[in-house]
């Protein structure tokens, strides 16, 4: 019987159900075995096989890197250690080991330098002699913004609603003689639109249009 494991992104087969480190790096064809050193995926990050811990090919997580040197690097995402066999990894890498959210940015906390946002990709650099220490902190969803236009020009706000007054506010050189109306979705009339009245912006199927109308021609065909 042949059971399956990840190792460096590839598949890989072994006979044995609890294979020592050096029996599953010799059945994926990394010789000689000993001069590998293997790393583990864990649930939150990763971990530094020894020689001899025995790994159960059944219950624990099959995923391994191999790295032909015997120097390793730690990172801690919040209280998890990642470790890797190279000096430097992608920051992809390190969210996707110690299970980064998407909404999730990654800081790294220096005490010198002061802490650092990190971009989603990209080379982290590590050192065998230090730990390095990154924290997650739940990134703020951007404001909605609504569109509508005025006359065919565009403008934006992050209000949901907005006043016949606060529309024209923003329109330059506007005539308080004119009028503003608000044009139809469908085959209703257009509303004249008061300083006082509210228009909801906020669950719109498309942007709302507004025209300009001169005095005393509102409601002519």
């Amino acid at each position: 019987m042949k059971f399956a494991f990840l190792i460096n992104g590839k598949d890989a087969y072994t006979t044995d159900r609890t294979p020592e480190s050096l029996r599953l790096l010799s059945d994926a064809g990394y010789e000689p075995a000993d001069d590998y050193v293997l790393i583990q995926r864990t649930a939150h990050g990763s971990r530094v096989l020894s020689t001899d811990d025995e790994i159960d090919l059944e219950t624990q997580r099959t995923e391994f890197y191999a790295f032909p040197s015997g120097v390793t690097y730690e990172v801690m995402v919040n209280t998890h250690s990642v470790w890797w066999g190279e000096p430097s990894i992608d920051l992809s890498e390190i969210r996707r080991l110690a299970n980064v959210a998407e909404d999730e940015d990654l800081f790294w906390i220096r005490d010198e330098e002061g802490n650092e946002k990190l971009p989603l990709n990209g080379a982290f650099p590590l050192e065998s002699a230090r730990v390095e220490h990154l924290r997650t902190h739940k990134r703020e969803a951007p404001p909605t913004v609504y569109m509508y236009f005025v006359e065919g020009v565009e403008y934006t706000t992050e209000h949901a609603s907005l006043t016949g007054a606060q529309i024209t506010a923003r329109v330059p050189d506007w005539n308080p003689a004119n009028s503003l109306v608000l044009e139809s979705e469908d085959s209703s009339q257009d509303e004249l639109i008061h300083p006082t009245t509210v228009v909801e912006f906020k669950g719109r199927p498309t942007p709302a249009q507004f025209a300009i109308v001169p005095p005393a021609t509102f409601g002519r065909v």
